[in-house]
């Protein structure tokens, strides 16, 4: 079966056209276009009127592009900026009025478990494994052993962080700070539990950082876990290191993200401002302006859960969204 998924995310709306076989999801086309949809969000908790034409136009292509591509199916989905703003609900009345296309809107809970699902069949992982996933408005973690277990959503994302916090051009080191500790507070209950139930030594892809000590795990502990990251700040993050002047997902599919990396780029980019990290092979230039939100987000979490390495999946959501609803 052939079948196009469409993501309406706070940053941009994805479109991913693929192969279902009952087993594995075989990507064919991916298309990406940037509405900031979030942006009115993180505001006043409303859509705003330019972003959401724009999301409107974007949707009406990608409908278009899979007509064409002869999809069987065209499925649709919402997560934080829609499930959020006070007028999410009108604006997919409009979307069905105007496309056609239906909407579901997705907890922020069911996002983590449907990374993890992507996530996990796209790099054929087994066993424990952790996936982050930081988006335009929220991050959601979900931990499981080959089905989730533990998943939280949290209110923090690349647009929103950036909407809130890194305000200046570059940032200031007071807005850095702040930012950081507004991360770090929304990440405190979750790495508690982390950090409880999960022996770090067992964390097959990041190794163990010096400073960490052993806690009892509630995974297998003779197996090791698996941590991979989703979303646009980690595919970036892996495009920017690898210098690729052209995105190649297979380059980025699989990457080994180390925490000296992201933390190295992570003072860059504070250091530079909005034009100037466009011109840094790896980011899209409708990206760079809140890159380095993101990147802060993915250093606290990495900080707070004492990763050092993580797994880049192009696969996520998405994938996720198509297997759960198909299989």
């Amino acid at each position: 079966m052939k079948v196009a998924v469409i993501d309406i995310g706070s940053n941009s709306i994805r479109l991913l056209v693929a192969v279902y076989d009952g087993k594995r999801v075989i990507p064919l086309e991916r298309q990406l276009i940037t509405t900031r949809l979030g942006r009115g969000v993180a505001e006043n908790n409303m859509l705003d009127e330019t972003s959401m034409r724009d999301t409107l136009s974007a949707l009406e292509h990608f409908k278009k592009k899979a007509r064409n591509l002869e999809c069987d199916i065209i499925l649709a989905l919402a997560t934080s900026a829609v499930r959020e703003a006070e007028n999410g609900r009108d604006f997919l009345h409009i979307i069905k009025e105007k496309t056609g296309i239906d909407v579901e809107i997705i907890s922020g809970e069911k996002e983590a478990c449907l990374s993890f699902k992507g996530a996990i069949a796209g790099l054929g992982l087994e066993g424990p494994v952790l996936v982050i996933d930081i988006g335009g408005g929220s991050t959601e973690l979900c931990l499981g052993d080959n089905t989730a277990f533990k998943s939280t959503s949290l209110p923090m994302g690349a647009v929103r962080f950036t909407k809130n916090y890194l305000v200046s051009d570059p940032p200031t080191i007071d807005e850095v700070l702040t930012a950081s500790s507004a991360a770090a507070e929304l990440l405190s209950g979750f790495a508690e539990y982390f950090n409880r139930h999960v022996q770090v030594e067992h964390l097959r892809t990041i190794g163990v950082m010096p400073e960490s000590e052993p806690f009892r795990t509630s995974c297998n502990s003779d197996r090791c876990i698996t941590v991979v990251g989703v979303g646009g700040t980690v595919t970036t993050l892996a495009a920017v290191v690898q210098g690729l002047a052209v995105y190649d997902p297979a380059k980025v599919h699989g990457f080994s993200l180390k925490l000296e990396d992201v933390e190295s780029i992570f003072e860059k980019f504070c250091r530079l401002t909005v034009e100037e990290r466009k011109s840094i092979p790896g980011i899209m230039p409708q990206r760079a302006d809140i890159i380095t939100a993101g990147v802060l987000i993915l250093r606290q979490i990495m900080q707070k859960l004492k990763i050092s390495m993580i797994k880049v999946s192009e696969s996520d959501l998405m994938e996720g969204y198509i297997i759960e609803r198909l299989s």
